[in-house]
């Protein structure tokens, strides 16, 4: 469950750390700097985008946190383990009030960057992510199975998230946006689409142009 991971793939682990070893690509991981190569560095636009932290949250702060009654928290193997994500948005608790996204990587591991020197774990090929569970939720989801048809993130089909929600067995359940504009979760098996995700240098904010919208939106001058 991660950007990255420790072993051969279908190599179970026997330890957290073992898991959250950033020693593998995932297919996902793949993909997303394949698009970059060709569409952003391959095209010499690599020098406008910042190298900032992407946080892929693994951490593991337990069923008191979560509130899923068997959640082991032990992060390995085929322990039930919900991550952090899924405690900030309301999977399975039920009280509003612990709806709290957060904006800072509660792992060090999982801060990913292509330097060391951005804050990160230096373990990126390219500067380059996905949107994360907590800022859906901030865009404008509200929390995790509700719906907002009117924002931006709404997409017509499923897209994924930088952000797992639990793993089960030999199961396994991340983040993304529904149809109807939802955070929900599902089998990274079953599919989707990748919105990548850039930071802009600061250098260059002045010379953004447009409004941000779906009819005028943002654009380098």
């Amino acid at each position: 469950m991660g950007w990255m991971f420790g072993g051969a793939k279908g190599i179970a682990s026997t330890s957290k750390e073992g898991a959250q070893r950033n020693e593998t690509d995932s297919d996902i991981k793949t993909k997303v700097e394949e698009w970059y190569k060709k569409n952003i560095e391959d095209k010499g636009y690599g020098n406008y985008v910042a190298d900032t932290i992407f946080c892929n949250d693994r951490s593991t702060p337990g069923k008191s946190a979560t509130g899923l009654p068997n959640d082991t928290g032990l992060g390995y193997g085929k322990n039930i383990t919900v991550y952090g994500a899924a405690a900030r948005t309301n999977v399975w608790n039920t009280d509003e009030s612990k709806v709290q996204p957060r904006f800072t990587c509660p792992q060090d591991n999982d801060k990913f960057t292509v330097e060391t020197t951005s804050g990160g774990n230096g373990n990126l090929t390219y500067p380059v992510g996905l949107i994360t569970a907590d800022e859906i939720v901030a865009a404008g989801s509200g929390q995790f199975n509700t719906k907002d048809t009117n924002y931006y993130l709404k997409k017509d089909s499923w897209s994924w998230s930088f952000s797992p929600n639990y793993m089960y067995s030999s199961y396994a359940d991340a983040f993304g946006i529904n149809s109807t504009g939802g955070l929900n979760s599902s089998s990274p098996n079953t599919g989707g689409k990748v919105f990548p995700v850039i930071n802009l240098k600061t250098e260059y904010i002045d010379k953004l142009r447009g409004e941000g919208t779906i009819d005028n939106p943002y654009f380098l001058s």
